[in-house]
């Protein structure tokens, strides 16, 4: 490759960085903590995302049974099987992590990830449809968006993201990561965070498509009444009575916020919903009015 082709793919790769968020973690400090809060087991499989110039990757590789990382830039995924091509147990992939297909992969996995700024919940949102497959993940991102997954209700940062990632696992804060620790440096400080998928979802017997478009629903104005954001909700009988009745049987105020329910009582309130619209869409039937399309029809 000619010095002017090879000048313009680095910038290329440059600038697909740069809109990903991507920086290089340089502090082997944060990697050792990583590593012990990662707590690799014997025969553990483990799917590092990004490896970029591979300072995690060589601690990953010491330890785990099989490492799998995924690289979006073919220049760093060439880079890293020329570094670990005698070691027989670390594949190095060069893939888009935010729509990779992660049944290719063997499981359990063990998630261990410097997530990209700008493609950070992307990535996590992909790995969650393959959630199943993962015993854990522990992941770097941005503060912020950290404290968004992490946020208890009544919290600030409390959001539909936060109901989201709490539904299919547990949830626990790491450690804090100074923007010093990478390369190029940050605006922004970081944080590792673990999440752990729900073997089995703790919550049952219950309508979850309808659950996610209450909550979906239910933040769409932070600042208004939470009945006000449920009448935006698409559903004929969805009404201030049915919705009055709703927060009646759960013991909710009139003036409740959506940042104050926890996931237990959104799946309550999603569920008494849903079964008050019901019984209404029935009485109107019985009672020889038109025929309202069914709940499940209607999504």
């Amino acid at each position: 490759m000619e010095g002017r082709e090879k000048r313009h793919v680095a910038r290329y790769i440059s600038n697909r960085r740069k809109r990903l968020g991507q920086v290089f973690l340089r502090d082997r400090s944060v990697v050792e903590k990583i590593m012990q809060i990662t707590a690799l087991a014997a025969g553990e499989t483990a799917l590092e995302i990004g490896p970029g110039r591979g300072i995690l990757t060589t601690a990953l590789a010491r330890q785990a049974a099989a490492l799998y990382a995924l690289e979006i830039d073919p220049r760093y995924a060439q880079a890293m099987r020329q570094r670990f091509a005698a070691a027989s147990h670390v594949h190095v992939l060069q893939a888009d992590a935010r729509n990779y297909d992660y049944d290719q992969l063997p499981q359990p996995l063990v998630v261990v990830a410097n997530l990209p700024y700008q493609a950070g919940m992307a990535i996590l949102t992909q790995l969650f449809r393959f959630r199943h497959r993962l015993s854990r993940l522990v992941v770097m991102l941005q503060k912020e968006v950290a404290a968004r997954l992490l946020a208890k209700p009544n919290a600030s940062a409390y959001s539909t993201t936060s109901v989201f990632f709490q539904y299919y696992a547990t949830l626990r804060h790491g450690f804090e990561v100074s923007r010093y620790a990478f390369t190029p440096v940050p605006a922004v400080d970081s944080t590792v965070i673990v999440l752990t998928p729900y073997a089995e979802l703790p919550w049952q017997n219950h309508d979850e498509q309808f659950f996610f478009r209450i909550v979906r629903h239910a933040f769409t104005h932070r600042r208004k009444l939470l009945r006000g954001n449920l009448l935006s909700l698409p559903e004929p009988s969805l009404s201030q009575t049915v919705i009055a009745q709703a927060f009646a049987t759960l013991g909710l105020g009139s003036n409740a916020r959506a940042q104050e329910l926890p996931v237990a009582q959104f799946i309550q309130l999603g569920e008494t919903l849903r079964q008050l619209v019901s019984n209404r869409g029935a009485g109107q039937s019985e009672g020889g009015c038109n025929n309202l399309p069914s709940l499940s029809q209607r999504m």
